[in-house]
């Protein structure tokens, strides 16, 4: 059997680079700045930007007009011509997924493309990617590539979910058996990924939502999968984190550390020293904010800073614009206890222009009042270090 080392993985890296921008040897400056290079966690800063600012001015309203007008000669070098339309179809659902990441992040969707410039860009090099491979992603999902292939796929960062999500939504069978096989097969925990389980969460098949949701339940699942499972549910689609959320619930899964991890994380208020503090009680108060729109407006107008919490988080989850005009409506009517807790809100949205527009009007109305300004101040200077070396350039 073939040893594999971070050497051997290391070449693969670097000859798909260089395929890649052989393919490309044709296409624009612009274009090329979304090629992959062997750091490929990173995107490139400027280009970012400058696609940010195209769809947030109205330029373009969808990032597939953006890549249709700016990127079509960069597509058509590098991405085979029958996945053209799986790509831009990919483009297309990305508003439907969470737009926040990491530890401190909230769960929470906005309408813009904007959020998903990044996440648009590894999508774009996870298709030259699978170019490269030479072999489709079912083969790639049950082990049917070559050997080295394989290997380099399941431990190089992959950002395959939306590639999976659409294949799977456009009826691609082959893909969608994959996926059944990895989940209903003996032994096959190994095969599960962040990857993966975001792919399911993003598509729309409510069948494999039921099957993640059996895999989650299943006595044989070690911890190590289950975490990864409520981890990743909330990236994609409502209907699929609605789906697994009510398992947890029915069947009481906040009783194991994973599960208590992961809640902590949806919600923004994730701390490893106090994370036993995740309640059932808390859970079935974030459950009846997502599902029940009457609570969530009681508990918004609650001095309860985790019911007040739970209720932001609840308009989040399906519209950020939403949340963000509670926050305002808090801003103008409320508390200053309320106050307080929807600025609590407001950190973690990871959008600059959602959390200008939630607190300009602290600071117009209430600037006498430091200590509540203080605590909406980190919506003017996230980005501060940003826009001051823009300046100086």
């Amino acid at each position: 059997m073939a040893e594999f080392t971070y050497q051997t993985r290391r070449k693969i890296s670097e000859e798909w680079v260089a395929q890649t921008k052989q393919n490309a040897a044709g296409v624009s400056g612009q274009e090329r700045t979304l090629l992959p290079t062997i750091h490929y966690h990173s995107t490139p800063r400027d280009t970012c930007i400058w696609m940010r600012k195209l769809l947030e001015d109205g330029t373009y309203r969808t990032l597939r007009e953006l890549y249709q007008d700016q990127f079509a000669d960069l597509i058509r070098a590098c991405i085979p011509k029958e996945q053209h339309e799986e790509f831009y179809y990919a483009l297309d659902q990305m508003n439907q997924y969470q737009m926040t990441a990491g530890w401190q992040r909230r769960s929470v969707r906005s309408e813009s493309y904007a959020p998903f410039v990044d996440a648009s860009i590894r999508l774009f090099q996870a298709y030259t990617r699978l170019k490269f491979y030479g072999a489709p992603l079912s083969e790639l999902l049950t082990g049917g590539a070559r050997p080295e292939i394989q290997d380099h796929a399941r431990t190089e960062f992959f950002a395959y979910g939306e590639i999976l999500a659409a294949q799977i939504d456009l009826g691609n069978e082959k893909t969608i058996q994959a996926v059944r096989d990895v989940l209903l097969g003996e032994g096959n925990t190994s095969m599960i990924s962040h990857q993966l389980i975001r792919g399911i969460v993003m598509c729309k098949n409510r069948e494999l939502y039921e099957i993640l949701g059996k895999f989650l339940l299943a006595a044989r699942l070690q911890e190590g999968a289950r975490q990864a499972v409520c981890e990743t549910m909330d990236a994609g689609r409502p209907e699929a984190f609605l789906h697994l959320f009510s398992v947890i619930e029915e069947h009481n899964l906040i009783r194991f550390s994973s599960v208590k991890r992961a809640v902590s994380t949806w919600i923004g208020i994730f701390n490893e020293k106090s994370v036993d503090r995740i309640s059932e009680k808390l859970l079935h108060l974030m459950g009846g904010c997502l599902k029940d729109e009457a609570f969530r407006k009681e508990q918004l107008r609650s001095e309860d800073s985790v019911a007040i919490s739970c209720a932001l988080w609840a308009l989040g989850f399906y519209r950020a614009e939403d949340a963000v005009d509670a926050v305002q409506q808090l801003i103008r009517c409320g508390t200053r206890h309320q106050k307080m807790t929807a600025s609590y809100f407001i950190h973690s949205l990871q959008e600059e222009r959602l959390k200008m527009q939630a607190t300009k009007g602290i600071v117009q109305e209430y600037s006498e009042d430091l200590e509540l300004v203080a605590c909406f101040m980190n919506g003017f200077m996230d980005l501060s270090e940003m826009h001051l070396m823009s300046l100086l350039k």
